[in-house]
């Protein structure tokens, strides 16, 4: 919100970009002051690999892209940590599109967010000419970066859950299910 007002009041660029700075510093300061100690390792290693998890063609996440041979169990408590207090978003696959989405819930396979798309673009430090007027090499980002926006203007609904479903060979995928209750849209 902060950002938002500073921007519509002075247009400027560079000074959004370091108040998103000065956020995911007090974000990585929070780990430190309200997280257990022996957790906040992996919480900042799990946070700082949202980015490039979001990057690849299939973007189930991996825990083996936070560090090599990692496990679920060994961050578990890092994400549902990171999840209560709302800096990310677990989207959980669905291995049928079909009511109740619940139901068909694959609980190994999601999607892990970040709760804003400016933050994720200063995660990876986008200059704003990059991302307003392209770049040859801003390909596959572009891409993480609009499903990012999709699913923060799906969780401003209420009572909606967002899923996402793919093919079992991995070359289909339909990026948001939800499940309104009555029905089931993708988007």
């Amino acid at each position: 919100m902060i950002v938002v007002l500073n921007f519509s009041e002075n247009t400027n660029f560079n000074e959004v970009r370091e108040i998103q700075e000065r956020i995911l510093a007090a974000y990585e300061q929070d780990f430190s002051k309200h997280a257990p100690n022996a957790v906040v390792p992996r919480i900042r290693m799990l946070w700082n690999s949202i980015p490039s998890q979001l990057t690849k063609d299939n973007k189930k996440f991996l825990y083996g892209l936070i560090k090599e041979g990692a496990r679920a169990k060994e961050y578990e408590l890092a994400m549902l940590w990171l999840a209560d207090c709302g800096l990310v978003h677990t989207v959980r696959k669905v291995t049928k599109p079909n009511i109740p989405l619940k139901a068909y819930e694959d609980l190994k396979a999601f999607k892990l967010f970040i709760l804003d798309v400016g933050l994720l673009s200063c995660m990876v430090r986008l200059k704003q000419n990059t991302l307003l007027d392209g770049n040859l090499l801003f390909k596959e980002f572009k891409g993480a970066l609009t499903e990012q926006y999709v699913l923060q203007q799906l969780k401003t609904l209420k009572g909606l859950h967002t899923y996402y479903w793919s093919n079992d060979t991995g070359n289909a995928e339909i990026d948001f299910v939800v499940d309104t209750g009555e029905d089931i849209r993708a988007d």
